[in-house]
Order: C-alpha cells, then sequence, then structure tokens
C-alpha cells in the first residue's frame, strides 16, 4: 500500500541518516560536536525568541516606566505616596513571623548630606529625653514590658525625634505572654519590634516607648516619650544606624490619637507597601487597676532621604 511503502522509506531513511551520524561521530568527531551545538542552540532559540516577541507586545499595552528624575526638574521629581496602612497578603506577614535581623541593605535612595535634607539644624541640647540605655532593665516585666536591656537585644539603631526632644538607643524588643507587641524594660529606650521591618527597607518599622513609668522600686518619672504629643504632621524623624554612618530621614505623614482596641488600630500595626516607621506611646486616661491607658498616640514616617553625616 503507499502508506506503507511511504513509512518504509521514511524509516529507512532514518536508519541511514542514523548511521550516517554514527560513523560522522568517530571519523569527524569536531564536526559532530558543531552539528549538535547548533541544533541544540536552534531548539532553544525558538521558544526563547517567541516569548520574547509576546512579552514585547504585551508591554506595550500594560506597562508604564516612570519617568527619570535629573535632580534638578522640580516638576518631575519622584513623589512618596502617603502612608495608609496598607496590609500586605498572609504570605508576607508569615514572613515576618522570623526574628529580622536588625541591619538594612542600602535602599534605592539618594545619599545626601544631612543638612541638606533637614528642615531644621539639629540641636543637641534640645534632645533631652532618652538615653543609650547604660541603665538597664529598671520596670517591672507586667502590664506589656519584655526583656530588652543587655548586649542581646541592643541594636545598631538610635532614634532622633526633635520636636519631641528624643535622642534615644533603640533595643529589640518581642513578643509578650498573650501575644502582643512588647515594650521595653527601660523607659529611657525605644523598643524595636523585631518581628516588623526593619528601618530603611520596604515595610512597616513599629517602635514604642513609655510616656512615664514607675519602676520595681515604686519611683514614678516621665519616659522618652513623654512629649510625643507636640509632634505634628510635617516634622521630621531620624534614624541613625551607626554601624553604616547613614542617617535615614523620615517625613512625619500621619499623627492620631486612638483606643488600642479599636479597628482603626489595626491599619498602623499593619505592614505595608512603603518604607515607614511607626513609633507608638500611651496616652489618655490612666486605670489605676489595670496600671494602663485607655489610648495610644500613633506617628508615622515615611522615608524620605538617606544621609550621610558632614565631611
Amino acid at each position: 500500500m503507499p502508506l506503507g511503502r511511504a513509512l518504509a522509506s521514511l524509516f529507512g531513511w532514518g536508519y541511514d541518516l542514523l548511521w550516517s551520524l554514527t560513523d560522522l561521530r568517530y571519523s569527524q568527531p569536531r564536526l559532530f560536536a558543531a552539528m549538535i551545538a547548533g541544533l541544540a542552540a536552534l531548539l532553544l532559540a525558538v521558544p526563547i525568541l517567541t516569548l520574547t516577541l509576546i512579552g514585547a507586545d504585551r508591554s506595550s499595552v500594560t506597562q508604564w516606566k516612570q519617568p527619570e528624575w535629573n535632580g534638578s526638574d522640580e516638576t518631575h521629581r519622584p513623589k512618596y505616596v502617603a502612608y495608609g496602612g496598607l496590609a500586605t497578603s498572609g504570605a508576607a506577614d508569615e514572613q515576618l513571623a522570623g526574628s529580622a535581623p536588625m541591619s538594612v541593605a542600602e535602599p534605592h535612595q539618594f545619599v545626601h548630606m544631612l543638612s541638606d535634607v533637614l528642615l531644621d539644624e539639629l540641636d543637641p541640647s534640645k534632645l533631652v529625653h532618652g538615653s543609650d540605655g547604660s541603665e538597664g532593665g529598671i520596670l517591672p516585666l507586667d502590664n506589656g514590658v519584655v526583656p530588652s536591656s543587655g548586649a542581646r537585644f541592643e541594636t545598631a539603631w538610635e532614634l532622633i525625634l526633635p520636636s519631641a526632644g528624643i535622642r534615644a538607643a533603640v533595643v529589640q524588643v518581642g513578643l509578650t505572654a498573650d501575644g502582643a507587641m512588647g515594650s521595653p524594660d527601660n523607659p529611657f529606650v525605644v523598643g524595636w519590634f523585631n518581628r516588623s521591618a526593619v528601618p530603611g527597607e520596604q515595610g512597616n518599622a513599629l517602635l514604642g516607648g513609655h510616656r512615664d513609668y514607675q519602676d520595681r522600686d515604686g519611683n514614678i518619672d516621665i519616659g522618652v516619650c513623654w512629649e510625643l504629643d507636640e509632634t505634628r504632621v510635617g516634622d521630621q524623624l531620624i534614624m541613625f544606624e551607626r554601624s553604616r554612618d547613614r542617617y535615614f530621614v523620615y517625613d512625619i505623614v500621619d499623627k492620631v490619637t486612638i483606643r488600642p482596641d479599636s479597628e482603626e488600630a489595626v491599619k498602623y500595626l499593619s505592614q505595608t507597601r512603603e518604607s515607614v516607621v511607626t513609633l507608638i506611646t500611651c496616652s489618655g486616661d490612666f486605670d489605676a487597676d489595670t496600671h494602663s491607658y485607655a489610648e495610644r498616640i500613633v506617628v508615622v514616617g515615611l522615608l524620605s532621604a538617606v544621609a550621610t553625616p558632614e565631611a
């Protein structure tokens, strides 16, 4: 039959080709290797070229590239998106479940001299709240206070907030026994929640400090965030990383006083797409029975620049 003869002919042709290639492999190995390499390259090139053409067609419709800023044209200067408490997916939240190292990769920001990005010159004499943490843990470990003093809780960071008179070391804090963000056992430092984002990186770096305190001996005094209520939208907050001599400058974009059990409070603890820091302290009426305040002051800063000290 014609079909049978065609198949037999095709089989015979393939058989002869196979023997020819086998003979070529031994008689001219270099030519054989070049042929195999060329065939492999051809097989790879076809799907790659197809995908490239498809991608080019789609990108012309769906992709848009932000104009580059040359540093002089203020009209096209990049704008920061205002913080809105943008929650991540569950998968992203799971990535925060482990303790994050308190270090940061160089962010994609312009590096300036500090004096070029500050609205007002820093006056050390007005930074009266806070310390380097050398006092150690002086607060009783209750009402949300967790261990945070000692070498294993130290970080390379310092928080500077001129509007609230704060210059304080930043220490790591973890979870309380009931799974909430803990507060430091030293009222003169700021606690960084080590399951939140690292300052300078994408995400929400959660910070907390005491407004006032009663220590283990019953002494009552003011804490690092005593004047946080003086901070306003438009002020600047600075995170100084000593290990690299870098200042991360944040613009205050939001300030609220809320109840910690309110629905609105959730957004301020959520992860974000922007690089922000959220600083929290107590406020409102004090309940002597529960030793807790009814409200929280929340200040949110959005990263605007990275700077180096003066030369």
